[in-house]
C-alpha cells in the first residue's frame, strides 16, 4: 500500500492510522473483547491467536489496495478498534470495509466517525460505493443499516475469524 493509499485519518474523536506491527498484541485483546462479532460468524473470539492477527496484518501489508487501520483514541492513544479496508472489493467500483470497535467503546459514536472518515477519504477519489462485511449479529447489522448500508446476503470472506459473513452495501 502506498502512502497515498494508507493515510492517517483524523476525526474529532478518533484517529485511523495504518496499524503498526507492535500493536498486534493490543489488537488481539480488542478482538477478544468483542465476542458478538465472532459469535455472528459462528466462531469464538477466545480461539483467536496472535498468529491469526499477524496473518491478517501481513495480508494487508502485502496488498497494494488494502490497509488495516488501527482505530485510536487520540487523547489516550489507546487502540479501540480496527478497520480493514480493501479498494476494488467486492467490485472494481467499491471498497470493502470491515469495522470492529472494542465492546466497551461501542455506542459512543466511534464507529460512525470511522465510517465517515473512510467515506471522505475514498469517495469519489477511489470508489463510488462502500460495502461492509457483516455477520449474523443483529447489533452490527443495525449499526450498518443506520449508516445507510443494506443487506445483500451475498457471502463475504471475513478478514479474520472463521465462519459465514455477508456483504452490506450502500
Amino acid at each position: 500500500m502506498t502512502d497515498d493509499l494508507a493515510p492517517t485519518l483524523t476525526g474529532e474523536y478518533i484517529e485511523l492510522r495504518p496499524l503498526a506491527e507492535r500493536d498486534l498484541p493490543h489488537l488481539l485483546k480488542v478482538y477478544q473483547g468483542t465476542p458478538l462479532y465472532f459469535d455472528g460468524l459462528g466462531d469464538r473470539a477466545d480461539r483467536l491467536t496472535l498468529d491469526d492477527v499477524r496473518t491478517q496484518w501481513q495480508r494487508a501489508q502485502e496488498s497494494l489496495d488494502r490497509v488495516l487501520f488501527g482505530v485510536y483514541h487520540p487523547v489516550t492513544g489507546l487502540l479501540i478498534g480496527a478497520a480493514d479496508v480493501q479498494i476494488g472489493a467486492p467490485r472494481s467500483d467499491t471498497a470493502a470495509v470491515w469495522l470492529l470497535i472494542w465492546g466497551g467503546f461501542q455506542r459512543q459514536g466511534y464507529g460512525q466517525e470511522c465510517l465517515a472518515l473512510i467515506e471522505s477519504w475514498l469517495i469519489p477519489k477511489y470508489v463510488t460505493t462502500l460495502c461492509a462485511i457483516a455477520t449474523h449479529n443483529e447489533e452490527g447489522i443495525s449499526f450498518l443499516e443506520l449508516q445507510g448500508f443494506r443487506r445483500t446476503d451475498l457471502p463475504a470472506e471475513p478478514p479474520i475469524g472463521r465462519g459465514k459473513a455477508f456483504w452490506m452495501c450502500w
